[in-house]
Protein backbone atom coordinates (compact mmCIF):
# COMPACT_ATOMS: atom_id res chain seq x y z
CA UNK A 1 0.00 0.00 0.00
CA UNK A 2 3.17 2.12 0.60
CA UNK A 3 4.27 1.58 -2.50
CA UNK A 4 0.94 2.41 -4.53
CA UNK A 5 0.76 5.63 -2.23
CA UNK A 6 4.24 6.57 -3.28
CA UNK A 7 3.46 6.11 -6.76
CA UNK A 8 0.29 8.04 -6.64
CA UNK A 9 2.21 11.00 -4.85
CA UNK A 10 4.88 11.22 -7.47
CA UNK A 11 1.84 11.76 -10.42
CA UNK A 12 2.10 8.27 -11.70
CA UNK A 13 -1.33 6.42 -12.71
CA UNK A 14 -2.26 2.81 -11.56
CA UNK A 15 -4.54 0.53 -12.21
CA UNK A 16 -5.83 -3.17 -13.91
CA UNK A 17 -8.34 -4.47 -16.31
CA UNK A 18 -9.71 -7.87 -16.16
CA UNK A 19 -12.46 -10.36 -17.42
CA UNK A 20 -15.02 -11.86 -15.20
CA UNK A 21 -17.81 -14.32 -15.47
CA UNK A 22 -21.01 -13.30 -13.95
CA UNK A 23 -24.32 -15.38 -14.56
CA UNK A 24 -22.16 -16.58 -17.98
CA UNK A 25 -21.43 -14.04 -19.25
CA UNK A 26 -18.23 -11.91 -19.82
CA UNK A 27 -18.01 -8.48 -18.58
CA UNK A 28 -14.84 -6.43 -18.88
CA UNK A 29 -13.81 -4.27 -15.44
CA UNK A 30 -11.37 -1.93 -15.30
CA UNK A 31 -10.18 0.10 -11.86
CA UNK A 32 -7.44 2.98 -12.03
CA UNK A 33 -6.75 5.51 -9.23
CA UNK A 34 -4.45 9.08 -9.65
CA UNK A 35 -3.57 12.07 -7.84
CA UNK A 36 -3.91 15.61 -9.49
CA UNK A 37 -4.13 18.62 -7.61
CA UNK A 38 -3.98 16.86 -4.16
CA UNK A 39 -7.28 15.10 -4.78
CA UNK A 40 -7.26 11.29 -5.57
CA UNK A 41 -9.62 10.55 -8.23
CA UNK A 42 -10.79 6.82 -9.10
CA UNK A 43 -12.17 5.38 -12.38
CA UNK A 44 -14.21 2.20 -12.34
CA UNK A 45 -15.78 0.54 -15.88
CA UNK A 46 -17.96 -2.50 -16.43
CA UNK A 47 -19.03 -3.59 -19.45
CA UNK A 48 -20.13 -6.78 -21.17
CA UNK A 49 -17.30 -7.84 -23.82
CA UNK A 50 -20.21 -8.37 -26.52
CA UNK A 51 -21.54 -5.04 -25.97
CA UNK A 52 -17.86 -3.24 -26.10
CA UNK A 53 -18.70 -2.19 -29.88
CA UNK A 54 -21.16 -0.04 -28.47
CA UNK A 55 -19.57 1.19 -25.45
CA UNK A 56 -21.19 4.01 -25.28
CA UNK A 57 -24.65 2.88 -24.88
CA UNK A 58 -23.50 -0.14 -22.61
CA UNK A 59 -20.49 0.78 -20.59
CA UNK A 60 -20.99 1.77 -16.33
CA UNK A 61 -18.34 4.23 -16.27
CA UNK A 62 -17.45 6.26 -12.89
CA UNK A 63 -14.65 8.77 -11.70
CA UNK A 64 -14.92 9.73 -8.17
CA UNK A 65 -12.95 12.04 -6.12
CA UNK A 66 -11.64 11.78 -2.41
CA UNK A 67 -9.45 13.72 -0.22
CA UNK A 68 -8.33 10.90 2.19
CA UNK A 69 -6.47 8.10 0.05
CA UNK A 70 -7.91 5.21 2.17
CA UNK A 71 -11.42 6.58 1.39
CA UNK A 72 -10.26 5.99 -2.13
CA UNK A 73 -9.24 2.67 -1.82
CA UNK A 74 -12.27 1.54 -0.16
CA UNK A 75 -14.03 2.88 -2.54
CA UNK A 76 -12.48 1.28 -5.45
CA UNK A 77 -12.91 -2.28 -2.86
CA UNK A 78 -16.31 -1.50 -2.50
CA UNK A 79 -16.52 -1.75 -6.56
CA UNK A 80 -15.20 -5.05 -6.75
CA UNK A 81 -11.29 -4.11 -6.89
CA UNK A 82 -8.51 -6.32 -5.75
CA UNK A 83 -6.07 -3.37 -4.49
CA UNK A 84 -3.03 -6.05 -4.58
CA UNK A 85 -3.90 -5.98 -8.57
CA UNK A 86 -3.49 -2.61 -9.05
CA UNK A 87 -0.03 -2.05 -10.97
CA UNK A 88 1.09 0.35 -13.83
CA UNK A 89 -1.31 0.85 -16.65
CA UNK A 90 -0.33 -0.84 -19.63
CA UNK A 91 -1.72 0.65 -22.79
CA UNK A 92 -4.28 2.91 -22.91
CA UNK A 93 -4.92 5.05 -19.51
CA UNK A 94 -8.51 5.67 -18.78
CA UNK A 95 -8.20 9.09 -17.76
Amino acid sequence: MKQLLKALESGKRRGYDEVRQINSVSYLFQYAIKKENGVFSTYVLRIEESKYDVFEDYACEEMKTFQIFENAIEHLKAKGAEISKITSIKGTLPF
